[in-house]
């Protein structure tokens, strides 16, 4: 959570400078008018419980390790740790992975292919899904370019299966993490033809829909926040909200190959919503609730878009192929547990998370879910086999805009007439990140297995005709 208040303040800030000014600025009197605004206080209340825990222990335990927040306290010492760690990304086991940082949160979680099914008449999932893609090429949806992709001959792939050179200890990216873009950029310009991307609700760049709909940046001075300046605090300079619309200007093949694409990764689709049902449950709630409202408020083309999807509160794919982007965070986010599947013939390709220092496999059907809004990740150089005909490497990347949530709930506060002066409706405001208990976790994926199971226990055909019979009689 330290990690996400120096990202929202200057680089520069000491982590207990930002608490400071956020303290004095939100009160009993002025409290937060935003989502983001309210995350910022909670983040900021949950780290210094943990500063003044540590300041409490240490006079009787002075090896007591300083928490992260202290060891690192600004954005700009953070990224140089950041990027000195990239450099050495230890890999981590081929199994299902969940990391938990010092202060309890769950940071990732990776998950392996799911293991064929034995004598099944029905195409492996990871396999249609690549065949899907494979269609993205050949209609001239992405464009596969090949003049930049990394070839390597076999005996080289035998010494070193997951790097490009045998030299290489780490795995390691050609877009590293910079002082200067600080993960701020994902890829360049070059990259977009490879790159499509789909939402079933949001707002376009420049859409005049879009006006207000974002919440706004802190305001800041240089040791101050500039409170009069606060979103929310003058109602009568506010734009009137707008609730998000589909995003389908695409056409043609575009647009086929979209709607098939949704069809042929339902399983990914539900893996990526029980991932944030399970891990973030306050989350997933407060998100449906806005997705509700969404579907009873919103326009017959909304309430059809996400009425499609398997995933209706990580509605927006993004799907790109031979691209090698950037280390960067995705800033416009919603805090939930995005997340990216991998499908391809390639080799190597890690997903690499330099603030963490470790990287998870990024080979066919492997996927990777986190709060990307935070957490800086980028993938290391991927490469082919010299004989490969149709060099492919796939990444389908499932997540929500932050601003589309935002405006739910500026709408929600602006239509009821009983919130008359609040800027924002509070009860769908998205928390922050929760403190990881594995027991609550386990728990809620039993209770929710065993609901599915008996939702999907047929009654045996004679039994059924039997019940009815009885009903007959009973009339």
């Amino acid at each position: 959570m330290a990690t996400f208040l120096m990202q929202e303040f200057n680089p520069a800030h000491h982590i207990e400078k930002i608490i400071e000014m956020i303290q004095a600025t939100f009160t009993e009197t002025q409290p937060p008018r935003t989502t983001l605004q309210h995350q910022i206080v909670e983040a900021a209340s949950k780290v210094q419980t943990r500063i003044e825990k540590y300041r409490a222990k240490s006079p009787v335990n002075p090896n007591l390790q300083k928490p992260f927040c202290l060891r690192f306290p600004t954005y700009n010492s953070f990224i140089r740790r950041s990027f000195l760690l990239e450099q050495k990304c230890k890999v981590l086991p081929n199994s299902m992975v969940i990391l938990i940082d010092e202060g309890g949160v769950c940071v990732g979680i990776g998950l392996p292919p799911k293991p064929p099914t034995m004598n099944s008449i029905h195409i492996p999932r990871d396999v249609r899904a690549t065949m899907c893609l494979d269609q993205f090429v050949s209609t001239n949806v992405l464009q596969a370019r090949e003049d930049q992709i990394h070839r390597i001959g076999i005996d080289s792939s035998e010494v070193a299966p997951n790097h490009p050179t045998s030299n290489v200890v780490f795995p390691s990216t050609p877009f590293p993490l910079s002082l200067k873009t600080r993960g701020e950029v994902r890829a360049s310009s070059e990259a977009k033809p490879s790159t499509c991307s789909f939402q079933a609700y949001g707002y376009g760049l420049g859409n005049p829909l879009s006006a207000g709909a974002a919440d706004k940046s802190i305001p800041l001075a240089t040791h101050s926040i500039k409170a009069d300046l606060l979103q929310g605090r003058d109602l009568s300079s506010e734009p009137k909200p707008n609730l998000p619309e589909p995003l389908r200007s695409e056409t043609g093949p575009t647009f086929q190959g979209l709607v098939q694409l949704r069809h042929d990764v339902v399983f990914y689709s539900r893996i990526s919503y029980w991932i944030n049902k399970i891990f973030l449950p306050e989350s997933s709630a407060v998100a449906e609730k806005n997705i509700q409202y969404l579907i009873d408020q919103g326009s017959t083309a909304s309430k059809e878009a996400i009425e499609n999807e398997n995933n209706r509160i990580l509605a927006a794919r993004t799907v790109s192929v031979n691209t090698q982007p950037y280390t960067h965070r995705d800033r416009n986010n919603a805090l939930l547990m995005d997340s990216v599947f991998f499908f391809g013939n390639h080799k190597g390709g890690e997903f690499l998370l330099p603030s963490l220092g470790l990287a998870y496999h990024g080979l066919q059907g492997y996927s990777f879910h986190g709060p990307f809004r935070i957490l800086l990740h980028g993938v290391a150089q991927f490469h082919f086999s010299e004989d490969e005909i149709c060099p492919r490497r796939y990444s389908v990347a499932m997540w929500s805009r932050a601003s589309s949530f935002a405006a739910i709930a500026r709408h929600s506060a602006y239509k009821d007439k009983d919130q008359n002066g609040v800027f924002s409706n509070k009860k769908l405001w998205m928390p922050i990140l929760p403190k990881y208990e594995r027991l609550e976790v386990t728990s809620i994926l039993e209770k929710e297995s065993n609901l599915r199971q008996k939702r999907g226990r047929k009654k045996p055909k004679v039994q059924a005709e039997g019940e009815k019979e009885q009903e007959k009689t009973k009339n």
